[in-house]
Order: structure tokens, then sequence, then C-alpha cells
């Protein structure tokens, strides 16, 4: 490291941006609703894994590795999404979430 600054810098600033990540991640854990961290977990799951920028994105995800994500119990999180499928946000087949309204799960955060 001491001989490559540029691999070095690189390291760090990878190490920094990470950082910030968490620490964006721990305010919204503490501050927003439990609407806005699971329609916030959905939305981080579409940005990440969405190869195609397809219109709908669907992933089959376990509800504890998605309440885990969202930060919040499990029951909690099965509620949330109830009120999302009931609203059309999003609907749930077949042990799938496929967003409907990425708009609308994205106006929780306005």
């Amino acid at each position: 490291m001491t001989q490559h600054q540029e691999i070095a810098l690189k390291v760090i600033k990878l190490l920094a941006n990470n950082i910030a990540e968490k620490e964006a991640q721990l305010v919204a854990l503490a501050y927003h609703s439990l609407r806005k961290r699971v329609a916030d977990a959905l939305l981080t799951l579409k940005k990440k894994y969405d190869q195609q920028d397809a219109d709908l994105f669907s992933i089959a995800i376990s509800r504890e590795d998605l309440a885990n994500i969202a930060g919040t119990a499990t029951e909690s999180l099965i509620r949330t999404l109830s009120d999302f499928k009931a609203e059309k946000l999003i609907e749930i087949k077949d042990g799938k979430i496929t967003i409907l309204e990425e708009k609308k799960l994205a106006q929780l955060f306005n």
C-alpha cells in the first residue's frame, strides 16, 4: 500500500463510500417510518438486481430477509406488504414480490 499510493487511495475511497452508505442506512432506520423503510428496501433491491431496467421488477425473497433489510420485525413487514398490496403498489404471487408502482413507492420519501 505504501508503494502503490494510487491503489491505496482507491481502497480508502471504497471504504469511505461504504461507511457513508452504512451511516445513511442507520439514519434511515432511526428516523424513517416503517412504510418508508420497506419501500426503500424494495427499491434498493430493484436498483441492485434489475439488470434490464424492466417496467415490472419481481424478486423472490424471504419475508425474514426483507425484514432484515428494512430493519423491522417480520410481522411488521408482512402487515406493511399487505398494505402495499391493498394499495396496488406491489403484487405478491408464488412467493415473488412484484413492484407495480415504483414512482408511488418512491414518493413515500417526499
